[in-house]
């Protein structure tokens, strides 16, 4: 028969001797590394858990000298911090075993229909799901460390009432709001009244596509009364046994005015472009049609002083606008410097 060569310490509370030695070879027979010791009374027990090397499990008879039952059990619990408890009884009292298994106990089992299988099983069990629950809750850990110490603005809020459940420190900085004040509101209220529609569309089309990541810009309204563009992504989770969605707010505003900008000094040369292609043409022509005209000699004396002042006046013309192009050139300029500057004292 294959033994488990696991190394394993196992504690059984157990002070019949007959009881004890029966166990002991069921469990010699499963495992080849294992170190049994015998514990007869509770109090005998908090002296061995004491000890610096505590059992991987503990065998427990809910009847000693010194406890019984439930009172026993709660007792073991607070002494063994998380040790897996596994009764083993003579009595079948399906309600005892509802009521320990409900406070935290691995496994309840009839003495008379233990075998080694069984208890193995049992054994195996109860530490598979030690190592589960431990993984768990560092799990948590990681996942509220993540969202506690990000930052970035997170939050978790209800997708059935909209309201907030829980708020990190950085949205609790950026938005103003204290934590009770956000658990007194729903994402609702951090919007413009204006902007609520857009909102609920953006909702109804998350319902309909399913899980989205990247849920688009919206603007958000600050406990100052400022407003600021944000760029949102959500996913769903569980959170205390419920569906929930997971929400980080990303701050674009800057980045918005500055795009908001380019684009003003991109029409701006566009507007250049087109008086230069355009506006300047009809006093050049006019000058080179005259130019043209007195190289030829086709003018007439008289036709003189006209033809002098259209260049004149072509001539100022052609000035006027050539000033209009630098002017609308160096504000457009001194926009892009001004955005540039104030970028890289941001540090954006």
């Amino acid at each position: 028969m294959r033994k488990d060569n696991h190394p394993i310490s196992i504690m059984v509370i157990e002070d019949n001797p007959g009881d004890f030695l029966l166990i002991d070879d069921y469990l010699l027979e499963k495992f080849s590394a294992i170190k049994v010791t015998q514990i007869k009374s509770y109090q005998e027990a908090k002296v061995g858990l004491s000890n610096v090397e505590t059992p991987d499990v503990i065998l427990l008879d809910l009847v000693l000298p010194d406890g019984s039952g439930e009172k026993l059990v709660s007792k073991l619990q607070k002494r063994s911090t998380g040790i897996p408890i596994i009764i083993l009884t003579g009595y079948s009292d399906i309600d005892m075993a509802r009521k320990l298994l409900a406070k935290g106990v691995t496994d309840f089992l009839i003495k008379d229909e233990i075998n080694p299988e069984v208890l193995y099983k049992a054994i195996v069990y109860a530490i598979e799901r030690k190592g589960y629950i431990a993984r768990l809750k560092q799990n948590k850990k990681v996942y509220q460390d993540l969202f506690n110490f990000s930052p970035q603005p997170m939050w978790i809020y209800d997708p059935q009432n909209l309201a907030f459940l829980d708020v990190n420190q950085a949205a609790l900085i950026k938005y103003g709001f204290s934590f009770d004040e956000f658990m007194k509101m729903t994402i609702m209220d951090i919007r413009p009244k204006e902007h609520v529609d857009h909102l609920k569309k953006s909702l109804k089309n998350r319902d309909v596509r399913g899980s989205n990541y990247y849920a688009g810009i919206f603007v958000h309204r600050l406990k100052s009364g400022e407003e600021i563009s944000v760029e949102i992504f959500s996913s769903d989770i569980e959170y205390k046994g419920r569906s929930v969605l997971l929400v980080l707010s990303n701050d674009v505003t800057e980045k918005h005015n500055y795009i908001s900008t380019i684009e003003n000094q991109n029409d701006r040369l566009r507007k250049i472009a087109w008086t230069q292609s355009h506006v300047v043409r009809a006093p050049l022509a006019r000058l080179l049609s005259i130019i043209h005209m007195l190289e030829l000699d086709c003018a007439e004396k008289e036709e003189l002083p006209a033809l002098l002042e259209q260049i004149k006046a072509s001539g100022d013309e052609l000035d006027h606008i050539i000033q209009k192009i630098v002017e609308e050139t160096n504000t457009t300029m001194n926009l892009n410097n001004f955005e540039h500057g104030k970028n890289h004292y941001t540090g954006r």
